[in-house]
């Protein structure tokens, strides 16, 4: 896997994406009859960093038994990360600032989770690459040992 960076990526991405093959007797195979390999560049979507300065907090009276405390205080906290849409309620605390905290904690549990879970879809999205390989139409064509280009 290569990342690319730069004004130029989009450009190099495009130009080597496709089929490619190299002629050569496997260095790592050597009694291996076959000559022509051939390889699979294809893009595949940059991971995203879920930041957690992209939360929005909402403050609500707390539900549930506690008397007064309940009925005149907003200790209950919602938090929610803008990019994703995953939100908590914490209201376990009297405090708000403790509530806060949190559900920061949890917030950032489950942004884990779902970072967790983008991650193998993407994996997997990756693996399937290699039986979409088009042999015998190769975009790019490479011979010998030092992958010199044919001409």
């Amino acid at each position: 896997m290569v990342s690319l960076e730069g004004d130029a990526e989009d450009t190099l991405a495009q130009a080597w994406e496709g089929t490619i093959q190299w002629t050569c007797p496997s260095p790592y195979r050597p009694r291996h009859a076959r000559k022509n390999w051939f390889f699979g560049v294809a893009r595949c979507a940059a991971p995203s960093a879920t930041l957690p300065s992209e939360i929005r907090f909402e403050t609500t009276r707390s539900s549930g038994p506690g008397g007064q405390h309940v009925n005149k205080t907003e200790s209950a906290v919602r938090a929610t990360h803008l990019a994703t849409g995953i939100s908590v309620k914490v209201q376990t605390e009297r405090s708000q600032h403790a509530n806060k905290r949190l559900a920061v904690l949890l917030l950032a549990h489950k942004l884990a989770d779902h970072d967790a879970a983008t991650d193998a879809a993407q994996r997997a999205q990756r693996r399937a690459l290699h039986h979409q390989v088009e042999r015998g139409n190769p975009h790019r064509v490479f011979k010998g040992e030092r992958f010199e280009p044919a001409d």
